[in-house]
């Protein structure tokens, strides 16, 4: 079994999915997400140092930045994402989903929160991949129909 080929075929198969996307409406994603940002300062102070540390990939620091930010504006799905998007990064991964699906809830037309979701999934598959391995002999055809699953879906895309 080759694992390596399935999660590489998986991220190379979800890397396209972005190029296919299309916007019915003339709004575009920069300003959907112009529109959504938080409004209050300090909200928005918050939010701004979560995404500079996100992009510096200090997802510890990110975490409780967001985390305050969303406890001002609980409704705001950038703010969801971001946190989602840190959550992931350091292996939250179930508190990961719960959050893309909370802003996508919010706002169904969400490029980056839709891609992030699928990135998650694919980790949480890989958990169970590793989870599966684990088991030694007890694990193994399931290892095998799990990783059969994920060549075909790769394929799929």
């Amino acid at each position: 079994m080759n694992y390596k080929f399935v999660v590489l075929s998986l991220a190379i198969a979800c890397s396209g999915m972005a190029f296919s996307y299309s916007y019915a409406d003339e709004t575009s994603p920069a300003d959907m997400a112009k529109s959504e940002q938080p409004q209050n300062k300090a909200v928005v102070s918050l939010y701004d140092q979560g995404v500079n540390a996100s992009n510096n990939n200090d997802f510890q620091k990110a975490l409780p930045l967001f985390e305050q930010a969303l406890r001002s504006d609980p409704d705001n799905p950038d703010i969801l994402n971001m946190l989602a998007h840190s959550q992931r990064k350091i292996g939250l991964i179930d508190e990961a989903l719960a959050n893309y699906k909370k802003a996508l809830e919010l706002r169904p037309r969400f490029p980056e929160a839709h891609e992030y979701l699928g990135e998650a999934y694919i980790q949480a598959a890989l958990r169970e991949v590793e989870t599966l391995k684990n088991y030694g002999n007890d694990g193994k055809e399931e290892l095998e129909d799990l990783s059969e699953f994920m060549k075909e879906a790769a394929q799929k895309i």
